[in-house]
């Protein structure tokens, strides 16, 4: 299966397969082929031999294709193109939990350069309580950097982020999906990043027995999480969706004031 992203508003192409797209886009003249260059914040053109910053070059198309069966056959290609160079070329990245992190984190980057120019917007009265539950995930994450720095048990901090996640996460995670994010097109790329990234914490969050690499993962993904919907995603749908529609689901977020598990505060 595919979806297509796209980012200028541009005539797509129904393309099946990965090959299919870069043979595709090749003929409309991207045949560079690009990669991420290690531990290093740009992207290499062979071709050229440029090095690119996030800066100096633009996403123009996004294919997504989903396999089927396997997760590892999922893949994205980006079709590219710099100005400053004048070249365009193809990127590969898989998708998911098998996506490369260096590529993921420079297109993440890229994507949010546009919508980072946004004036900043009221937070609509229907978006306010999910606003608010941000506030107690974002400790969530203070707790447990607090708790890693403090050398507290692995097993005592897992225990909260699971419980965290169980009683108030979760239920926050799919009001989100089953209310607020299907009043966006299904392509916005917005919607898209923000329905990857909770898979991604939902695969982290659900692990039985949690490495510190999980919760360090969890942490900082989920942070992030939390910033792009409240910098970019909210803004999204407070421009694309009617204040009365979006007042219409302002009581899908927890009815019952915040209780914290306080058992344990290894954070204090």
């Amino acid at each position: 299966m595919i979806l297509i992203i796209h980012f200028n508003y541009v005539v797509m192409e129904n393309y099946e397969t990965a090959a299919e797209a870069l043979n595709g886009l090749h003929s409309k003249g991207y045949t560079m082929d690009f990669s991420i260059l290690q531990d290093q914040d740009c992207i290499y053109c062979h071709g050229s031999s440029h090095a690119l910053s996030a800066d100096e070059f633009m996403i123009d198309e996004v294919y997504r294709f989903e396999g089927d069966s396997d997760p590892g056959d999922e893949m994205i290609v980006y079709a590219i193109s710099s100005e400053k160079f004048q070249i365009r070329g193809t990127l590969f990245n898989a998708f998911g939990l098998y996506a490369d992190s260096n590529a993921t984190k420079l297109v993440e980057k890229l994507r949010y350069r546009p919508s980072l120019k946004r004036k900043p917007i009221k937070r609509a009265d229907g978006l306010i309580k999910l606003s608010r539950e941000h506030h107690h995930a974002l400790l969530l994450c203070w707790k447990i950097k607090q708790g890693l720095a403090k050398g507290i048990a692995l097993s005592r901090i897992a225990a909260y982020t699971d419980w965290f996640y169980k009683n108030y996460l979760l239920q926050h995670f799919r009001s989100e999906e089953q209310h607020v994010f299907p009043l966006l097109d299904k392509n916005n790329p917005d919607l898209i990043l923000a329905i990857d990234q909770h898979s991604k914490l939902k695969t982290l969050f659900e692990k039985d027995e949690k490495s510190k690499e999980d919760l360090v993962q969890i942490q900082v993904l989920l942070g992030e999480h939390i910033r792009f919907e409240e910098r970019i995603l909210f803004n999204v749908l407070q421009s694309q969706v009617t204040s009365e529609i979006l007042t219409s689901i302002k009581d899908i977020a927890h009815k019952d004031k915040f209780i914290d598990n306080e058992t344990d505060a290894f954070w204090i």
